[in-house]
């Protein structure tokens, strides 16, 4: 299993984040038949075949936290890329 953990600062409004979470989770689930669903209001949590995980804004921060499961712990590093570039996109 691959744990994969990124934490993000931002100084845009706490609802443009939530936004932001919820523009990119309603793409993965279109794009990847990932399901979502928000827990609170600062925290959505999510799964897929390949694993589960959440996005919370804690304070400054958006916080991921991912785990993929053994069989697609190879692609980890790609995914942690992907979900870095879409943060540095779209949470300022």
């Amino acid at each position: 299993m691959a744990n994969i953990n990124i934490k993000k600062a931002f100084t845009m409004p706490v609802d443009e984040v939530r936004k932001g979470i919820e523009k990119m989770a309603a793409s993965l689930k279109k794009e990847q038949g990932m399901s979502y669903a928000w827990v609170s209001e600062d925290r959505v949590e999510f799964s897929h075949k390949t694993g589960k995980g959440s996005l919370a804004i804690e304070g400054g921060e958006l916080v991921m936290q991912l785990k993929i499961g053994l069989l697609y712990s190879a692609v980890a590093p790609m995914v942690k890329q992907k979900i870095q570039n879409y943060a540095d996109k779209h949470i300022h």
